[in-house]
């Protein structure tokens, strides 16, 4: 069994995967509001509710304040839930509204402030916020989800159960990461985890004899 810390492990997969181009959008705009139309569906939906919702709105936050509840749920249907959905939708809007709708203005404040003012708003929690900022507001995040949980798992290297406690740890870690590392670290964990069923096909992958070892 071969020890490796993560810097060697995002090689690894870097080897195996392509992460380039893993979370596409016409802006980032629609980056954001998919975080939301993702939560609790698949890809397929989120594609034709985010059709209907550029139709509706060019992506645009001060269009999908504009829209009514109703219109604004049933552009983004296909995504299920979306009542609750339009409702986020709108409450982050809103959020970005005191910042004028320009996210280069948001990018001009610290990674911290704007998570902890975007974990303020109801129905986004801290996967959906963290995904918010590496990929909309371009601040580097390591996202906390289930995927990389069952992967360190698997790694032999289980991370601490309190979200927050595991982002400090692994971002301790991880030597000179830029945006695009965590932004491929992040794709990469999910492609590994939608090739692989995990931990039952662990054993079959390119990663099998790897220890993961991390300093506490």
């Amino acid at each position: 069994m071969k020890k490796i810390n993560l810097n060697e492990l995002y090689d690894l997969m870097y080897e195996h995967l392509d992460p380039n181009g893993w979370w596409p959008g016409r802006s980032d705009w629609q980056v954001i509001w998919s975080t939301i139309l993702i939560q609790n569906t698949n890809w397929k939906n989120v594609d034709k509710a985010l059709t209907t919702l550029y139709q509706a709105t060019n992506f645009w936050p001060e269009n999908i304040l504009k829209l009514s509840d109703d219109k604004l749920e049933k552009a983004i249907a296909s995504a299920g839930f979306f009542t609750r959905k339009a409702a986020t939708l709108k409450r982050l809007a809103t959020y970005f509204q005191k910042y004028e709708f320009d996210l280069d203005r948001c990018r001009q404040l610290s990674k911290e402030q704007l998570r902890s003012e975007i974990l303020g708003i109801k129905g986004i929690g801290p996967e959906t916020a963290d995904v918010i900022l590496m990929y909309g507001i371009q601040k580097g995040e390591f996202v906390v989800d289930t995927y990389a949980r069952r992967l360190f798992d698997c790694l032999a290297c289980p991370l601490p159960s309190s979200s927050q406690k595991a982002k400090e740890l692994v971002e301790a870690n991880v030597d000179h990461f830029t945006l695009r590392n965590y932004q491929n670290f992040h794709a990469m964990i999910v492609m590994f985890n939608q090739k692989y069923k995990l931990p039952q096909e662990f054993k079959t992958t390119f990663l099998n004899n790897y220890q993961l070892i991390i300093t506490k």
